[in-house]
């Protein structure tokens, strides 16, 4: 049996898995950013667990979510991840803000620090609302960049789950495979049809 395979087809299947090496150079650097664990596994805490935790009433994907209701203080959870100095990195995370019984949800505060400088403005005496994520492009300084969360609600809870933390740029190894499959495939475009080989499968 003959299959006839382009050598178009073979370029472009390079390329692709060029691409998809370049994007998986960007993995999230987040180690359990989804509490997939249970728990908080891969977070520095100072929280207070009567309030605070890991369940899975209100996760906003998989299974668990954390949740904060410290009413008596400020909650934090934080990772430092290993960045590259000038590259910018999108981080992104899913919140939710429960009222409690009778609607209330005030006082209640959020906020977030990326390499100890705000991200964000915070969000203080938030109405109730949804599900939202939150997406922000933030430039590392340093080979290290530690990303902090803190939490404060006295009636309800904050819900958090899905933090992501990517680089914006592939990788350079990832780049050269990128430019060297796009070279190959703008070589065969050029190449007559006619020179289209046939690759013999036996069996």
């Amino acid at each position: 049996m003959k299959l006839r395979v382009s050598k178009k087809v073979v370029a472009g299947g390079i390329l692709a898995a060029a691409l998809s090496a370049s994007m998986a150079a960007q993995a999230n650097l987040v180690t359990n950013g989804g509490f997939e664990t249970g728990d908080f596994t891969g977070w520095t805490t100072s929280i207070d667990p009567a309030y605070d935790g890991v369940d899975s009433q209100a996760p906003q994907a998989g299974t668990y979510a954390a949740f904060f209701g410290n009413p008596n203080g400020t909650s934090t959870i934080s990772q430092t991840l290993t960045t590259v100095a000038g590259t910018t990195y999108t981080v992104s995370f899913w919140l939710m803000a429960e009222a409690d019984v009778t609607g209330n949800s005030i006082p209640n505060s959020f906020s977030f620090t990326w390499g100890g400088a705000a991200g964000a403005p915070p969000i203080v005496d938030s109405a109730p609302f949804g599900y939202t994520e939150f997406q922000y492009q933030l430039v590392a300084s340093s080979a290290s960049t530690t990303l902090a969360f803190s939490f404060s609600d006295s009636p309800a809870f904050w819900d958090f789950d899905s933090v992501d933390v990517t680089a914006n740029v592939p990788e350079p190894a990832s780049l050269a495979l990128v430019f060297g499959a796009l070279g190959s495939l703008l070589w065969v475009m050029r190449r007559p049809a006619a020179k289209t080989r046939a690759v013999r499968i036996t069996g």
